[in-house]
């Protein structure tokens, strides 16, 4: 069992204040969004009081939940530099809203397609990327399945291939996903200048354009930390049949914190047929 690591830093540890912040965040998104059908999606990792509410605009897009047996691929970045560069989880994972059962099939079946990714739990023991995903889950379906990878390696041929693995083991395990590139965007820069420099990759991942937005984000060297994920969610996408990807909500701290001179920001995207 994977513990929580940072539930009462990133979001409360109680699960009635846990459920009730939920509850507020999709309140407010359902009435701005139509969910559909969604092949994947982008929602920020940060503390649920800067960007739990964008985060909510992703998941309240998706009409997904009404499958019971649906299993969630959560590809998240690797913040502690801990284990493997593509590293999948085979554990069942607890928050304060309960436990989500790992899909061991699935997780496997992705481990052993294209070789890109590899068991390992290390990588997963204090990150947060993956972990602030998972009551947003429970929170829509409780009967939801996972598969929890963290990625160091975010370069354009490691998240091509682990699209490809994801792609082929849904399809050889005949499982019904919904994938969830976990990222925040520019950091510590100021909101103007945030924005300006994320409306350019943004534009990459609408057009589904994963090498389009890599090389943007190497050439600029732009802060974009989950940027490995994005494209792994553009490429499976593609593969999926996805035609279009819909810019659901951006925003940045400064609106919590009201230091609009050094913020980090925020984007919730979905893609579908």
């Amino acid at each position: 069992m994977r513990y929580p690591a940072v539930a009462g830093t990133f979001y409360p540890s109680s699960e009635s204040q846990l459920r009730k912040m939920l509850e507020s965040f999709v309140s407010e998104a359902k009435g701005s969004i139509k969910p559909k059908e969604r092949i994947s999606i982008v929602a920020p990792h940060a503390g649920y009081v800067y960007s739990g509410s964008c985060a909510a605009y992703a998941y309240a897009a998706c009409s997904n939940w009404s499958k019971k047996s649906l299993t969630v691929v959560v590809v998240g970045p690797n913040h502690t530099g801990m284990g493997l560069p593509v590293a999948v989880s085979l554990e069942d994972w607890q928050t304060p809203l309960g436990k989500i059962e790992c899909d061991k099939e699935l997780a496997s079946a992705i481990i052993s397609s294209r070789k890109v990714a590899q068991h390992d739990e290390q990588a997963h023991f204090y990150e947060h990327s993956c972990e602030v995903q998972l009551p947003f889950i429970q929170f829509f379906l409780p009967s939801a399945r996972l598969v929890s990878i963290c990625m160091g390696f975010q370069d354009l041929a490691s998240a091509q291939s682990l699209a490809a693995a994801v792609f082929e083991a849904a399809v050889k395990t005949k499982r019904q996903i919904l994938l969830v590139a976990s990222s925040d965007f520019t950091h510590y820069e100021p909101a103007p200048q945030a924005e300006k420099k994320d409306r350019q990759a943004i534009d990459y991942i609408l057009k589904l354009d994963e090498a389009g937005f890599q090389n943007l984000v190497e050439e600029k060297g732009l802060s974009i930390c989950g940027h490995g994920p994005i494209a792994t969610a553009i490429a499976y996408s593609k593969l999926a049949g996805a035609k279009e990807c819909q810019l659901l909500k951006y925003t940045n701290s400064g609106y919590t914190s009201m230091d609009f001179e050094s913020v980090v920001a925020y984007a919730s995207l979905a893609f579908s047929k």
